[in-house]
């Protein structure tokens, strides 16, 4: 299964092109090195092999510019990948000029400190435990760099002074990658953490202060719509009395009459759940009933589209808690998929252990992928006379009642809306 976790996509970027800017500097100090060795030292190394793993970083660097010009995000396994490629390219120049007595050799540091700052602890230490080998395998392969031994290496039994100067280098760099790999994705994570939960605070606030705006403004738009809807009504019922013969007239005014009783009730309970002591109270229900309450409530709203309802578990019905909001919240959504199809909407209820769940589809074009990701966190819309509010407000009741909501495309058409709560009352109800 492919890896799930990416980076955003601006952090990906800019991780990636601050690593071209670290090779940049790494291949500098050692372009610098290998021309400061042939024109100054004039030392004895293999300058085409050299060459030739500059020139294949120098590729590999080119093809990660232009990967970091395309607007997608990168995945933590291709990361990892960038800087495996960095341990071999730093190995191979390393044991053609004198292995681990090298003093580049504290380079494979680099590579375990980018890990460890963006990278899982598990991939962290793979870059560790690859580099750490890499760097005992060339403390017994490479090729000699004479000049990188002591001068006084015969006088004073240097080539045991030399070992033990190495070894000691080994363990040094064994130490500071266990510390690295440890403590700093600790603090990366801990970072993280800190930031996700910031951010989520800061949508929250957001959120809450537009629910703030919209409720203050429901509250005097119901104390005006009051008015009208009166005056609406004695009109229907005196064209009512005034027309009886007039079947197809007499239908539509039927109609028009139980739309004006909807919104009625509608802003009848908006009043009555604005009572501090009752408003938000939840109380018990089985689903099923629940499910019954909604569909009826909706088929008066919407009578022209055909509601399919199935309950796809077995067994008993179990108890749940529910309120006034998480109601209106489902009725929303079906009202967003009967806008996106007219003629037919799907309306699936079930439970598991632990949770249940709605899923209602619609048979429409589907949502706009550059609206989802703002969905539930700002009022946005992506229907011509949509203002936006009523996912914004389904969102917060849901996830006040520990729920939240999923929102997928069908395979074939339409758009699936999933609902999934926590079962927090027990028992069954028949």
């Amino acid at each position: 299964m492919a890896d799930s976790r990416f980076f955003p996509l601006a952090a990906s970027q800019h991780n990636l092109k601050r690593l071209l800017l670290i090779r940049l500097i790494v291949f500098a100090c050692q372009l610098v090195a290998l021309i400061y060795a042939r024109v100054i030292l004039e030392l004895s190394l293999s300058y085409f092999a050299i060459l030739v793993v500059l020139a294949l970083v120098v590729g590999v660097n080119g093809l990660v510019i232009y990967r970091a010009r395309r607007q997608t995000s990168i995945s933590d396994k291709e990361f990892l990948c960038h800087l495996l490629f960095d341990v071999l390219a730093l190995s191979l120049l390393l044991y053609l000029s004198g292995g681990a007595n090298n003093p580049f050799v504290s380079f494979f540091l680099v590579p375990i400190t980018i890990s460890a700052a963006i990278l899982p602890w598990t991939f962290t230490w793979a870059v560790a435990g690859i580099s750490l080998a890499a760097y005992t395998l060339l403390l017994f392969y490479y090729q000699p760099l004479p000049a990188l031994m002591p001068a006084d290496m015969d006088m004073h039994g240097g080539e045991s002074q030399l070992t033990l100067h190495v070894v000691g280098m080994w363990f040094n760099f064994l130490a500071s990658a266990v510390l690295i790999t440890w403590f700093v994705v600790k603090m990366a994570a801990e970072i993280r953490t800190q930031e996700e939960s910031l951010n989520h605070y800061r949508e929250e606030n957001l959120r809450n202060e537009q629910i703030l705006a919209v409720a203050t403004q429901a509250a005097g738009t119901a104390h005006e719509l009051g008015t009208p809807l009166n005056t609406m009504d004695l009109l229907v019922n005196e064209m009512t009395e005034d027309y009886p013969g007039n079947q197809a007239l007499q239908k539509d005014l039927e109609t028009l009459s139980m739309q004006l009783d909807a919104c009625k009730r509608s802003l009848k309970d908006l009043v009555s759940r604005a009572n501090l002591k009752e408003g938000g109270t939840a109380r018990p229900g089985s689903v099923n009933d629940f499910i019954e309450q909604i569909t009826e409530q909706w088929s008066l709203l919407r009578p022209e589209t055909t509601l399919a309802v199935s309950i796809t578990s077995a067994g008993e019905s179990p108890v749940v808690m529910v309120d006034a909001t998480l109601q209106q919240a489902i009725v929303n959504m079906l009202n967003n998929a009967a806008d996106a199809s007219p003629d037919k909407v799907d309306l699936e209820a079930g439970w598991h252990e632990s949770s249940w769940f709605i899923r209602i589809r619609d048979y429409g074009e589907g949502i706009h992928e550059e609206v989802v990701p703002y969905l539930g966190s700002a009022i946005v819309t992506d229907k011509e006379k949509g203002m936006g509010v009523g996912m914004i407000l389904s969102q917060a009741s849901i996830n006040r009642m520990g729920g939240r909501i999923h929102i997928l495309s069908h395979p074939e058409q339409g758009t699936i809306t999933e609902i999934v709560l926590p079962l927090e009352a027990t028992g069954t109800v028949q």
